[in-house]
């Protein structure tokens, strides 16, 4: 067999490796498609004052002081797209005095998965909003909070998992099948999974944004939906 004198590869190999080559690039593209990620973003700390404020919140949203948390929200907070907006406004849609409000867990979770800073300063929480990449539909599509989120074959714990995901973005599925608590999801392999519905997140979710005005930081809007 004849040789290259540039490469001392045989002839036949040097015709074959730039083919090799371009399909291995393109799997790798396919994969990387496949495999969409988004991982964690939290900027709070880039903006001390910022950051002292969201602390201190977080710890009135624990400790469920109403009369903190009410004192955080600008006066014209947005509630919903339906022009819901105004602190008496997230009195009546929350209840936060009630036994069971749900305003608690709800903000607490969209307080703990970090956020980022637009370019006029103001901050959105949580990263799965302020970061979700451009391009990807996010009315249909999740991303898991956790790595190795576990996805099962039925919504199930006793179902065999099918694979795991970190920080992975999938679309929704077809939700025959879901039980309470579950997403489904398609996976790259075209197999419908079920994950615990904490441990994924929709941009759409609720999410909370602050600005500072006249020196003191607020809560613009906390909504949920498009």
């Amino acid at each position: 067999m004849r040789h290259s004198p540039l490469t001392s590869m045989p002839i036949r190999t040097c015709l074959v490796l730039p083919l090799a080559l371009s399909l291995m690039a393109g799997s790798s593209a396919a994969l990387a498609q496949a495999e969409r990620r988004l991982a964690p973003v939290d900027q709070a700390a880039s903006m001390p004052d910022f950051f002292s404020f969201r602390a201190r919140l977080q710890a009135a949203v624990a400790r469920h002081d109403t009369a903190a948390v009410l004192a955080a929200l600008g006066k014209d907070v947005e509630l919903s797209f339906g022009g819901e907006r105004g602190v008496e406004g997230f009195k009546a849609m929350w209840k936060p005095e009630a036994a069971g409000s749900l305003l608690w867990d709800t903000l607490a979770t969209a307080l703990a998965l970090g956020g980022s800073f637009d370019g006029q300063g103001r901050f959105m929480a949580p990263y799965v909003a302020s970061t979700w990449p451009r391009g990807t539909d996010f009315h249909i599509a999740v991303a898991a909070v956790a790595p190795g989120v576990q996805v099962r074959a039925a919504a199930s714990d006793a179902a065999p998992v099918v694979a795991s995901l970190d920080f992975s973005i999938l679309d929704t599925a077809d939700q025959a099948g879901e039980a309470a608590g579950w997403t489904a999801v398609k996976l790259p392999s075209g197999q419908t999974g079920y994950v615990r519905s904490p441990l994924v997140r929709s941009p759409l979710d609720y999410r909370v944004g602050f600005s500072k005005v006249a020196g003191r930081w607020q809560i613009d809007y906390f909504i949920a939906g498009d």
